[in-house]
């Protein structure tokens, strides 16, 4: 083995033998916030909010006229414009995912809003792309909420493109989860404490439709790997642009 090898494997020995200080936090950190030793913070009653667009594979197919990146532009512009607006955190992008976190009063309510905006946005991009023969974008976005730990890790240095956040906790899988069940119409799926938080808010009518005074949920029971039988809800209403 190495010198080089040698010296990462005890450094890795040393990650998994050392002790950490947890300490509690009533904002979402970012990267700078964060230390490289062995902190960790965690946020109770956060909401998890996830986005993930469905088979983007399939877009791939028009890279060669440039429209495999008008979408995914459009897209991630529209996921950000709608989670910023609506008050979100956004801390991760996989590709074509996306990782927020709602945290403070309504955040739930909020959350369900930024969602039911960006659904709205897509049906008007979809618009343009019928128009010009291309495939509509699909996608899912899964709510969930807890308590939620965090950690720095990468390399140590001015260089951020080796750094990133760890996130670990129940309600980022379960809106992994979630998200996964989303596809057109019913894109959004909400966990049931997402949903009893909403009812104790009292702020934006995420629950009722305007019209007609009914639920805009329906409910569902799905079996979770992370959570095993479950009760979450599901809509397919989206906002007005």
């Amino acid at each position: 083995m190495s010198k080089k090898n040698e010296e990462i494997l005890d450094t890795i020995k040393e990650y998994l033998e050392e002790s950490y200080n947890q300490t509690e936090t009533a904002i979402i950190p970012k990267k700078d916030n964060l230390t490289f030793g062995n902190t960790i913070k965690k946020i109770d009653h956060v909401k998890v909010f996830y986005i993930d667009m469905r088979k983007s594979r399939k877009i791939l197919t028009d890279a060669n006229d440039f429209w495999s990146i008008k979408i995914h532009k459009s897209f991630l512009l529209a996921v950000i414009y709608s989670i910023e607006k609506r008050g979100g955190h956004l801390r991760s992008f996989n590709g074509d995912g996306v990782l927020a976190f709602f945290i403070g009063d309504n955040a739930a309510s909020r959350a369900v809003r930024a969602a039911l905006d960006i659904k709205g946005f897509v049906l008007e991009i979809n618009k343009i792309l019928i128009k010009n023969d291309k495939k509509k974008i699909d996608f899912g976005i899964g709510i969930a909420q807890g308590s939620m730990k965090v950690a720095k890790t990468g390399k140590g240095g001015d260089d951020q493109t080796k750094q990133d956040l760890i996130w670990i906790g129940l309600p980022l899988y379960v809106a992994l989860e979630l998200s996964e069940l989303g596809k057109f119409p019913e894109n959004i799926w909400i966990s049931p404490h997402v949903r009893s938080s909403i009812g104790k808010e009292k702020h934006l009518n995420v629950l009722y439709d305007d019209k007609t005074g009914k639920s805009i949920w329906v409910k569902h029971n799905k079996k979770l790997k992370s959570v095993g039988d479950y009760d979450v809800r599901s809509t397919n209403y989206y906002g007005i642009i």
